[in-house]
């Protein structure tokens, strides 16, 4: 009788990881990500955000375990930020571009920055953006300023660049 050799563990990067998810895998880490933030907006338990947000804890500590910590009660609480690696979608002169961030922080900007575009071609209020002017969004050595020029802006939602404005990840 032959002796087999133990199997050597794969070892991936998580690039790789995340190129092998299948649609499930990214709905679901789509959606632990949702309950991620609903627990640090609105303040709520571990199981009431999964609920809300149709999924269970386990699936959440799967996905974002990094950015959860336990309390002296031993309860699930989230951290202010967390270093989660988001892909989402952006603005340029050009039209809309996929960049990856790892900065909770930095996914939020480019969260309000949508909303703030989102709310001038509503509205015609130019007042959100304000704030974004000479700004730009750093992704590793790449830098990405907001685009603020009404004029631009105007030009990308009549190409139809802009026709649903969102920063969820892609």
């Amino acid at each position: 009788m032959r002796r087999r050799r133990p199997r050597r563990a794969q070892v991936r990067s998580s690039r790789a990881r995340s190129r092998m998810r299948g649609p499930k895998s990214k709905d679901a880490r789509r959606r632990a990500l949702e309950v991620l933030s609903l627990m640090r907006n609105k303040n709520i338990s571990l199981t009431k955000a999964a609920r809300e947000a149709l999924t269970t804890g386990r699936t959440v500590t799967k996905y974002v375990k990094s950015a959860l910590r336990k309390d002296t009660s031993r309860r699930w609480k989230a951290t202010p930020n967390d270093r989660l690696t988001r892909h989402l979608r952006f603005l340029t002169g050009d039209g809309q571009i996929v960049v990856t961030t790892h900065s909770s922080r930095a996914a939020s900007k480019v969260a309000e920055y949508w909303a703030a575009v989102d709310h001038y071609l509503r509205t015609g209020s130019s007042q959100r953006l304000e704030e974004f002017k000479g700004r730009s969004l750093r992704t590793g050595r790449e830098q990405h300023p907001y685009i603020t020029d009404l004029s631009v802006l105007d030009q990308i939602a009549s190409v139809g660049e802009v026709t649903e404005v969102t920063a969820i990840g892609v």
